[in-house]
């Protein structure tokens, strides 16, 4: 069995989990924008893996232009953004980023990072905006997935786990993906 993990990480939380995915499969990483598919082609299995910004997984768009290129092929896609887990939010990334011929790339969602001083400029200024806008709600509208932005603010958090990565392993171990 052979594979790749291709990852897009703009600060960091996506190369970390592609690094645990290839420690524990020896898939070789690689970044999306120096990804062939030529060579991606193969591979068995293809990860990718990106960051979620307003609910579009970096990378996706690769997957999305070569998709017919890796028919046959076992994909598999991961996304990670500052919330933790929750359902509701999960199925929305997946119906914006995995619809029509990527309907059924299984997904999976780790929790990342957040470092507001360590963004650039236009992701500071949105996430400073967006916990302002949080600061204002009433607490008790304050959704799960929402409050660790307030309580991140202008802290440094690192919300990895590498046990996250234990159900991508498992479909990979059974062989499976689309």
């Amino acid at each position: 069995m052979t594979g790749i993990i291709l990852c897009r990480s703009k600060y960091g939380a996506s190369k970390k989990y592609a690094d645990w995915i290839s420690e524990e499969t020896g898939f070789k990483v690689i970044d999306t924008k120096d990804a062939d598919i030529n060579e991606v082609a193969g591979y068995d299995f293809i990860i990718l893996g990106g960051g979620v910004y307003a609910s579009a997984i970096s990378g996706i768009a690769f997957l999305k232009k070569n998709i017919d290129a890796l028919k046959g092929k076992r994909v598999i896609v991961y996304c990670c953004g500052a919330a933790p887990y929750d359902d509701e939010v999960v199925e929305m990334v997946k119906k914006k980023n995995l619809k029509d011929k990527l309907a059924n790339v299984p997904c999976f969602y780790f929790q990342g990072m957040w470092d507001l001083e360590g963004m650039k400029f236009g992701d500071k200024t949105m996430c400073k905006m967006y916990v302002k806008m949080l600061e204002k709600k009433e607490p008790s509208t304050i959704s799960a997935w929402e409050k660790p932005f307030l309580e991140a603010k202008d802290q440094k958090c690192d919300w990895t786990k590498k046990e996250y990565i234990e159900p991508l392993l498992e479909l990979i171990r059974k062989g499976e993906g689309k």
